[in-house]
């Protein structure tokens, strides 16, 4: 390659930096614009009341304000699999957990679905307040015991009310193609809640950096895998779905870009 090719492509590659750089800085500037008014919203309306059906309700208007504005102004298009593999009623989704674009986009595309999630993520403006008072299962990092008992408490009277579970049985973000132990309460909550497990796995880490990383077009797919029933045994359960999910993530990864 000659070096006018070279510069060339020196020069293409840093304009799509820069391209990238501001469609992710304009991307932040607009979810401040709608969390600022949706969060005046719900200031407002927590002062008279909060039923958790329309506090979830607003929860997935903001949500979709992030997806709508994830793939119009930074580029970041979305593919779903596997959906004729979510049976009717109420489930168990148990999935890898490699940014928070996922979990922000489950709350869209199930709106009463139950999030398994750190107490920290309810201190954030706007999407914690809805995962407040949805409500969502809140896990303490320094509080084990009573963690155990508030899952399965509050995971088996969603179940009974009709609202889903997500849960990210890795207990926080890992990188693609990265390992990490799943957490102790995953064999009890699928004991306790008997209902049908909805294993998917996703490739958002690749595509959605944390923090206020760059942000470069792509197409994040969530997959969907074939139901797991309950009644099995739990500690052979979880031994089977970690080696399904580690499997299938690294799968997901080789048959996308």
């Amino acid at each position: 390659m000659g070096q006018s090719a070279q510069a060339c492509v020196v020069s293409k590659s840093l304009v799509g930096t820069c391209v990238a750089f501001l469609r992710t800085r304009l991307f932040e500037i607009y979810m401040l614009l709608v969390s600022v008014l949706i969060g005046l919203v719900i200031v407002f309306y927590l002062r008279w009341t909060r039923k958790p059906r329309e506090v979830r309700w607003m929860l997935r208007v903001w949500s979709s304000a992030f997806i709508y504005g994830a793939r119009t102004i930074i580029g970041m298009k979305y593919r779903l699999e596997g959906v004729e593999n979510i049976p009717e009623g109420p489930v168990l989704f148990v999935g890898n957990h490699q940014s928070y674009w996922e979990s922000i986009a489950m709350t869209v595309f199930f709106p009463h679905i139950n999030v398994v999630t750190k107490q920290e993520a309810m201190l954030i403006p706007v999407f914690g307040w809805g995962l407040r008072h949805a409500p969502m299962i809140p896990i303490y990092r320094d509080a084990p015991g009573q963690n155990l008992r508030r899952l399965l408490r509050d995971g088996s009277a969603s179940i009974a009310e009709g609202r889903s579970i997500l849960i990210y049985p890795e207990g926080g973000r890992v990188p693609p193609r990265a390992r990490r132990p799943y957490s102790r309460g995953l064999a009890p909550l699928y004991r306790r809640c008997g209902c049908d497990v909805v294993p998917f796995v996703t490739n958002a880490g690749r595509h959605w950096p944390k923090g206020f990383a760059v942000k470069r077009p792509g197409l994040i797919t969530i997959r969907f895998l074939p139901t797991m029933p309950p009644g099995q045994e739990p500690e052979q359960f979880v031994s089977d779905i970690e080696r399904l999910l580690n499997l299938e993530k690294d799968l997901l990864l080789d048959q996308t870009q």
